[in-house]
C-alpha cells in the first residue's frame, strides 16, 4: 500500500508530530490524513515523533494505526525500535513493543534495538527490551549488546546484559 497522501497533509501531520504537538496531529489524522504517510522528505510522522522522543503523538499515530514495523530513517534504513533504543526513550519503546514491534528486527545496518541501547548505555531499555524477549547473545559487528556497553564504559549495563 502506497502511504502518500497529498503533500500538505503528509508534511503537516509529520511537522506537528515531530514537535510534539499531538492536539494538531490528532486533528490532522481525522481530517483523513494516513498515519503512514510519507511527507515529501520521505518521512514518516512516526519516524520524527520517535527521534524527537514525543510520546504522546508516538502513542495517537500507533492507536490510529500506524505501523510500529515501518522502515524509517533518512535512507530509509531504521526501524522505530532501533531509534527509540538508541536515543533511550524507554516510554516510546514500551510503546512500540505494545504495538508488535517486534524486538529482535534488525536494521539495514543489521543493528537490534537491545545491541544500540547496550552501546549508548540506556540501563532501563536495554531492561525493557530484556523483558520483552530480546535475546542478549545476538551480536552486531561481531559484538554482543554486553560487549557494546563495555567497550564504552556503560558497566551498569554490561552487568544487566551478562546476568
Amino acid at each position: 500500500m502506497d502511504h502518500t497522501t497529498d503533500g500538505c497533509g503528509a508534511d503537516a501531520l509529520v511537522r506537528a508530530a515531530e514537535a510534539g504537538d499531538a492536539a494538531e496531529a490528532a486533528r490532522l489524522l481525522g481530517r483523513g490524513v494516513d498515519a503512514d504517510a510519507r511527507d515529501t522528505e520521505g518521512r514518516t510522522a512516526l519516524d520524527l515523533a520517535v527521534c524527537a522522543g514525543r510520546a504522546d503523538p508516538v502513542r495517537l499515530l500507533l492507536a490510529a494505526g500506524a505501523d510500529p514495523e515501518q522502515v524509517t530513517g533518512p535512507y530509509r534504513e531504521e526501524l522505530p525500535l532501533v531509534q527509540a533504543a538508541t536515543r533511550g526513550h524507554t516510554g516510546i519503546v514500551r510503546q512500540l513493543l505494545a504495538a508488535g514491534a517486534t524486538p529482535d528486527r534488525r536494521n539495514r545496518l543489521r543493528a537490534t534495538a537491545l545491541g544500540r541501547a547496550a552501546a549508548e548505555g540506556h540501563t532501563e531499555t536495554a531492561r525493557i527490551l530484556l523483558e520483552h524477549g530480546s535475546d542478549p547473545r545476538l551480536p552486531w559487528r561481531e559484538r554482543t549488546p554486553a560487549q557494546w556497553a563495555a567497550r564504552f564504559g556503560h558497566t551498569e549495563t554490561a552487568r544487566l546484559l551478562s546476568a
